[in-house]
């Protein structure tokens, strides 16, 4: 369901075009100390990853994805990108919409606790008048309020 690697260009053509647009980490580290990624002198993301043979659970509960060292490399203007540049992604939703999704398995509580923070925080939303009168603190308050679908049942 979901993969950290390279595929194979002689079978997966279609899909190899998508990982190799959309699904690769931007180089950093020693190969490029000025990436929008790095602080410290390190990038972020925790790219490149390490190479791996097969997926395994971290101690954050987040999946650990087999990255392994099968000499699938892809050049693009003067980099050199492997399967420890890959990001993770789901070969049907990436062949579906086209475009860059990042996809991750999780089945932690902080993992959920974070989720949860945002589906119940609601959207952000701001409410301005510019006027030179009295202003109506009751139609404020009404404009400004947002019903979720939670409080709304």
């Amino acid at each position: 369901m979901i993969s950290a690697q390279l595929p194979d260009p002689q079978l997966q053509l279609l899909l190899y075009a998508k990982v190799t647009k959309y699904m690769l980490h931007s180089p950093c580290g020693v190969d490029n100390p000025q990436a929008k990624y790095m602080v410290n002198r390190k990038c972020s993301k925790c790219f490149p990853k390490e190479y791996r043979e097969r997926t395994d659970w971290a101690e954050d509960s987040y999946l650990l994805y087999a990255r392994p060292d099968n000499g699938l490399v892809f050049e693009h203007n003067r980099a050199r990108f492997t399967n420890q540049y890959v990001v993770s992604y789901c070969p049907q939703l990436l062949l579906f919409f086209d475009c860059h999704l990042n996809v991750e398995i999780s089945a932690g509580l902080e993992t959920v606790k974070y989720l949860s923070k945002y589906i119940y925080k609601g959207p952000d939303r701001v409410t301005m008048e510019i006027s030179g009168g009295m202003q109506d603190e009751i139609k404020a308050h009404l404009d400004g309020r947002f019903i979720g679908p939670i409080e709304a049942y």
